[in-house]
């Protein structure tokens, strides 16, 4: 009885403090309930604006970075081109270049409205690859009537007519001698021309295709379609041409291309307008080389200032965001712009209030071998 009596006891016990526990426990109260509610709403929408500030912060940075390298490699193209000018002139005309640089100021009568364009003569060539550019065999220093390009994959002659060559196109080897092509044969990768001796040229020296470049930015709307839906945007290519050598966009969201020259000879009271490696001290006369000395406007089709005398492009590019930055809220009507810029001393972009944009410039020396 004794040992029954004290596990009775002991059962009691524990059901008496379990008992306790549960009375000790309590509910939660509707006020509770609704504080909690509202701590907990304050927490998820701050949650949610420091996400959305961070994806709106993301996308727009993402942007910056695509705009810049945009700009950056539109100039890159551009300026190498400026530099080549000339390379290889046969000294007459080729397609619409009268000379190795020809200007397209958007109004050369005085201040802009929209952007300049321009022209350049420049070698274009494959310098690697099985069907690279090259002469298949050295040539005869007796004269020279046909040129053996690789045979390599499709063939080099076959992937120069892609390009663009034809008949009556110009080639250079290796910029130290240019011919007219009088014909080709791309089954046997041959080019015919007229080379007077005593030139010769070694094995695997490179041929250049000599053609006429446009640059210049289609803006929106775009009726021709060139940007793909994405204008503005600045193309290069052989205007008027169809295939690999017509023009196409090169970079995306390029709205302004400006254009200013510095020559030497330009300037008849000048050394009699003569030529003497100094860049021509435009007006007003200051005795130094400064910003006033390029060239934004005018004309460069006649008399003393000609093409042939320019020395240095001044490039400036304007690059925009493709779409819109609506602030780093959660407000979507607060939408980031940029003002009114100065891209050239004969021209200025109005201000966009719904996109960001950068103005990159670069001064390029040019070979400019004159016709």
């Amino acid at each position: 009885m004794n040992e029954r009596g004290s596990g009775m006891g002991v059962e009691m016990r524990r059901l008496r403090s379990a008992k306790g526990i549960y009375q000790s426990e309590s509910g939660v109260t509707l006020v509770e309930l609704m504080i909690g509610l509202a701590v907990g709403s304050l927490v998820v929408a701050a949650a949610f604006s420091t996400l959305t500030m961070s994806q709106k912060a993301y996308r727009a940075n993402e942007q910056v970075v695509d705009m810049q390298q945009n700009v950056r490699m539109a100039m890159e193209l551009l300026s190498r081109d400026v530099k080549l000018a000339g390379f290889g002139s046969p000294g007459v005309p080729v397609g619409n270049c009268t000379s190795a640089i020809v200007p397209a100021d958007q109004n050369p009568g005085g201040v802009d409205t929209g952007p300049d364009s321009v022209q350049l003569l420049v070698p274009t060539t494959r310098s690697s690859g099985d069907n690279r550019w090259t002469l298949r065999v050295k040539t005869a220093s007796t004269g020279i009537t046909q040129l053996l390009l690789q045979t390599g994959g499709d063939g080099a002659v076959k992937d120069m007519g892609k390009s663009g060559l034809a008949i009556g196109s110009y080639i250079s080897i290796g910029g130290s001698a240019t011919a007219k092509v009088t014909g080709f044969d791309a089954s046997a990768q041959t080019i015919n021309v007229s080379i007077p001796p005593p030139l010769w040229f070694q094995q695997e020296d490179p041929i250049y295709l000599l053609q006429c470049i446009r640059y210049r930015i289609v803006s929106p709307p775009d009726p021709g379609d060139l940007c793909l839906g994405k204008a503005p945007c600045l193309t290069r290519g052989v205007a008027g041409a169809t295939g690999p050598s017509a023009e196409a966009p090169i970079a995306e969201g390029i709205e302004d291309l400006q254009l200013a020259y510095a020559c030497d000879g330009c300037v008849a009271t000048i050394n009699s307008g003569i030529p003497d490696r100094i860049i021509d001290d435009q007006t007003p006369f200051n005795g130094k080389f400064d910003q006033n000395d390029f060239l934004s406007d005018g004309s460069w089709a006649a008399g003393i200032r000609t093409p042939d005398k320019i020395q240095l492009v001044q490039i400036a590019l304007v690059a925009r965001q493709s779409k819109e930055d609506h602030g780093f809220g959660d407000v979507t009507t607060a939408v980031v712009g940029s003002g009114t810029m100065q891209v050239s001393p004969d021209h200025t972009v109005p201000a966009d209030p719904n996109h960001r944009r950068r103005v990159l410039r670069k001064t390029v020396e040019t070979r400019n071998v004159g016709f």
